[in-house]
Formats: C-alpha cells, structure tokens, sequence
C-alpha cells in the first residue's frame, strides 16, 4: 500500500472536510500522514492517520477574531505559514519520501516540497476550485492588490519560488492547475461549475462520524430547533449574539448557539429558557435536528446544512462567506442577511421566513438528495488511488 501525505491548512474549515477521504484511505490500507497543529491530533488520530505535528505562525485554528488588520495580513501570513510547514515537514520525512502528496489549495508548502523532491500532487480545494479561467477571489476579492502586505508577500514568493524549482511568476503560481484537484462541493453549487473539465473531481462534502473527538447532541425539547454559529475562524463580533439571544427569547425555538472562542458565554447573562449556549457544539449532530441554520455561511457549514437539508439565513462577515451567502441566496437555499442589516429584528424576520417557505425547502431538499446521491470519501479516495498510477 502507499504512504500518502496530506499537507493541511490548519483551520476547522479546511481540515474537516479532509477527514472522511482521510479515513476511507486508511480503510483501505494506506499509511496516510497529515500535518498538523496540536489542535487537530484528536481528529487526525480518530480516522486513523498519523498526525506531523508543527507549529504554525497562525496559531491553532485562527485563534484571533478576523477584522480588517487581520484580513490585510493574510497573504503574508500565508507564505510565513507555507515557509515554516516546509522546513519543519522536511525535516521529518527525511528519506520517508511520500508517493502522493495531497494538500490543501492554501498549503503553499506542499508545493514547495513536491516540487523539490519530484512527488506527484492532489489538489484539495474545501472551498472554490482554481482553475486557468476561474477564481473566486477575483469576484471577491480578499484584499486590495495594492495593499502593501500583499506587494512584500508577491515580492518574497517570487523570490523563493525558483529555490524549489518553481518559475519566478507569481501569476503562473496562482494559476497552476494539478493534474487532480478534488473540490468538496456540488457542482450544481459551485460559480461557473460547469467550466471546470476533468482534471477536476466534484466529490461533494466528506462528512464522517465525529463524535470520538467532538461529542454528540440530543435536542432537549419538542421544540423547532435553530442552530446559531459564526463558526470558529470568524468570531470577532460580540453583538450578534446579543441580537440573537433579543430576537428568540419569546419564540417557539429551541436555539442551540455557539459563541466560539472569543465570548465567554457567562458574559451574556441570564439566558432564556429556550435557548442552549456554549463555545462549541457538535455541529453535525445538531444540523440532524435544526430546521434553520443561522449561520456567517462559511463554506464548510454550508455544506454541512445542505447536506443535513437544513435551510440557511447567512450573515457573512468576509468576501468569502458573501460569496457562499449570495450563492445559497441565488439558488434559492436561504436568505442572505448583510452583516450591516442584521440585528434583533431582522434576523428575527429573515429566520422566520426561511423557516416558512416552501420553495427553499423543496430546494434545500434537492440538492440534499443530489449531495448525497455522491459517496464524497469513496469518490475522493478513488481519485487518490487513481493518481498514485499515473506518472508526471
């Protein structure tokens, strides 16, 4: 069997998806290893994979709340992360040399690695996929191109990209397209999905069991249940869930709300009768019980509640999330809420809504059934298996 290494990005949103291909691989008899920060070793050890610890410049799991200052950093943080996942990934693969290397879209340094040592590449792409025509980042840009952290990021990676046998372009950098990249989403989902030939593999959500490593859940009542989440990458705004606890305390709704790292929930006070409050929930667990999702439609909650048929009100809180939200609004999945409209009332009306139309539930239960019509970790890990054959 082969050693295949997964080169992760280390967010909740970017590992999650991972697990199911991860553990269908080892299923079948693959030694799979898979970068990490400390965070996610539970995870990683529960589907069977062995976790290469290191330390990365963003800490575990984005633990700063996302603002302005932390959004125009962000490529630069990118390459520091991509330069110290080389040198300290190197390190210990020595003449372990994997015969797959399968990396997240933002793990710059299993690029990096790859190229020096010659090893065949799989694509991951949790969220959008990249291709020669298409990149979400030119619909919605993360920052501004002038943006100074961004030119002294462009400067150094050209700089550095010739070291590892890699062209001095960063625009051809950017560009690369794998000869197999596995995008977790519906085609019917993606923006221009229909672009995208067949170097690109649609394997839908990889959603698995998590509850070794996550816990489980139960609703506590006959209650409608309403899942509330900014996720755990974008927590850095305090007054939503102040508007959340305002706008269902008198409702019919049982709501399960998780406030992520940044809030102590002991700082919202006295909580309603109806509502269920901690910094992290089972999410999957939950969503198999919601009948809304209120959520910042980052993309791994979006599939996660349309894989469960659990409608969206979505209030972004960067371009990515708008993207995601403008698309479930489109598709007719959901209501997209701008984050500068939300409070205690609209967020109570546009739930409301959501809940009581039929159109998106029909929707919401069609692209369910087309999700899971598709068997993401067996289709992924069969892509995998496939490239190992195929010489570059």
């Amino acid at each position: 069997m082969a050693h295949i290494a997964f080169f992760n990005f280390p967010a909740v949103g970017h590992v999650n998806p991972t697990l199911g291909v991860v553990e269908e691989l080892v299923k079948r008899g693959h030694r799979v290893t898979c970068t990490s920060t400390e965070y996610f070793v539970p995870a990683l050890e529960a589907v069977g994979a062995t976790p290469i610890v290191y330390e990365s410049p963003f800490g575990e799991f984005y633990r700063s709340p996302y603002n302005e200052e932390m959004m125009a950093g962000e490529g630069l943080r990118c390459l520091e992360e991509a330069i110290a996942l080389h040198k300290q990934v190197s390190g210990y693969y020595g003449d372990d040399r994997p015969d797959v290397i399968v990396h997240d879209f933002m793990a710059w340094g299993a690029r990096f690695y790859a190229a020096e040592h010659h090893i065949p590449v799989v694509r991951l792409f949790p969220s959008y996929g990249v291709s020669e025509t298409f990149n979400i980042a030119e619909k919605f840009p993360w920052s501004a191109p002038d943006d100074p952290k961004i030119l002294e990021m462009v400067e150094r990676l050209v700089g550095l990209l010739p070291t590892f046998g890699l062209p001095a372009d960063m625009g051809a950098f950017v560009t690369d397209v794998a000869k197999l990249g596995i995008v977790f989403l519906p085609r019917e989902f993606h923006y221009e999905g229909d672009t995208f030939d067949e170097r690109f593999v649609f394997a839908g959500p990889s959603i698995g069991d998590r509850s070794t490593f996550q816990g489980s859940w139960q609703p506590k009542s006959d209650r409608p249940v309403l899942l509330v989440s900014l996720g755990t990458a974008a927590t850095g705004w305090p007054e939503f869930f102040s508007h959340a606890l305002k706008a269902f305390s008198d409702s019919e709704w049982h709501v399960v709300m998780a406030v992520g790292d940044h809030i102590d929930p002991a700082e919202l006070g006295e909580l309603p009768a109806n509502f269920e409050v901690s910094r992290h929930v089972p999410q999957l667990d939950v969503l198999q019980h919601a009948r809304v999702f209120l959520t910042h439609a980052g993309m791994n909650s979006t599939m996660e509640s349309l894989y469960h048929g659990v409608p969206m009100v979505a209030v972004p809180q960067m371009n990515e999330q708008r993207a995601n939200a403008l698309r479930v609004e489109e598709l007719g999945l959901g209501r997209h809420l701008p984050r500068e409209e939300a409070d205690a009332r609209t967020l109570r009306a546009a739930v409301d809504a959501v809940a009581a139309d039929q159109s998106v539930a029909g929707n919401v239960a069609n692209i369910k059934a087309t999700m899971r019509a598709v068997d993401g970790p067996t289709v992924a890990a069969d892509a995998v298996e496939k490239r190992l054959t195929v010489t570059d």
